[in-house]
């Protein structure tokens, strides 16, 4: 099972930098932010669950999906080289397409931003920031096959796209076999390399206001217009507070 901090909750960025500091291994370290505490699997693979999709049907169905996003994307995104199938796939996770990917972070703040920037969906439920320590890295060549892995890989993309940039944006990409979707924190070479703290739902106001000052929020994670317009409504609408008289 993956370490589960046992000691108090995070309840402010300072608590989340200590027990960072506690914890270090030394190597390289990588960070994910959940406003739910749900398994570390890719949401192509939690869509697949809920809809009765059986794991030896997924290979067909992701392959289908990148291709037609490959012939459709290429207006939108004025690159004039064609590109590898985990580049291509590295954008549309970055855009909404449900992938084999799992978002992660270099960067401990943006991590736990994550957790914290929209509240849980259940009042009984809390946040969770997943840390991995040492994670399986590889650089894929263009003639890698990425549905054909032998184990679970985690990779830095290209700057191809400004959120991965702003978001310091790495991808663990899941290897899973044709009977089963096995979570990460459950494979046998993740079980030990993983930590998970706990953020209860009373402090992610607060949190958001101290990264917020840390310069760490919707505009700066997704530097585009539509970060520019959700991060105005958080400050002026959604974080708005009656004054005590």
């Amino acid at each position: 099972m993956a370490n589960q901090e046992k000691e108090e909750p995070i309840r402010s960025v300072s608590d989340f930098v200590y027990r960072l500091q506690q914890t270090s291994t030394g190597g390289r370290r990588l960070f994910r932010g959940q406003n739910t505490d749900k398994c570390l699997l890719p949401k192509i693979v939690r869509l697949a669950k809920e809809k009765g999709i059986a794991p030896h049907q997924m290979n067909d169905i992701e392959q289908k999906m990148l291709e037609r996003f490959r012939r459709e994307s290429v207006p939108m995104l004025g690159v004039a080289t064609e590109l590898t199938d985990w580049e291509l796939l590295s954008i549309a996770q970055h855009h909404g397409m449900p992938t084999r990917l799992l978002d992660w972070t270099a960067n401990a703040l943006a991590g736990l931003w994550f957790a914290v920037a929209a509240d849980p969906p259940n009042k009984e439920e809390h946040g969770v920031v997943w840390v991995v320590d040492g994670p399986n890295e590889k650089k894929f060549d263009s003639g890698d096959n990425i549905f054909n892995l032998d184990k679970t890989y985690f990779f830095q993309p290209f700057h191809l796209d400004h959120r991965i940039v702003a978001q310091s944006g790495w991808f663990s990409i899941y290897r899973h076999n044709r009977s089963e979707f096995l979570p990460l924190e459950k494979q046998d070479r993740y079980r030990n390399a993983l930590k998970r703290f706990v953020i209860p739902r009373d402090q992610f106001d607060s949190l958001r206001q101290e990264l917020r000052l840390l310069g760490v929020s919707q505009a700066s994670m997704f530097p585009d217009l539509e970060g520019l317009g959700t991060d105005i409504r958080a400050e002026f609408i959604d974080s708005w507070r009656p004054l005590s008289i």
